[in-house]
């Protein structure tokens, strides 16, 4: 839920006690692939709408 809230990783895996952001990364795989697809279109709409004006 915090990473879908935009909390970072780095703040995730020392809440959670992770000895390191790899044991993260590989527990939310799946999710932090959804995360930067959702992250690329965030920054296409930014550039969009930048070049637009």
């Amino acid at each position: 839920m915090l990473l879908y809230k935009g909390i970072s990783l780095l703040y995730v895996s020392e809440r959670l006690g992770h000895a390191s952001l790899d044991i993260t990364t590989s527990t939310y795989a799946h999710l932090m692939k959804e995360l930067r697809e959702q992250d690329s279109k965030q920054t296409t709409d930014i550039f969009e709408r930048l070049y637009s004006v």
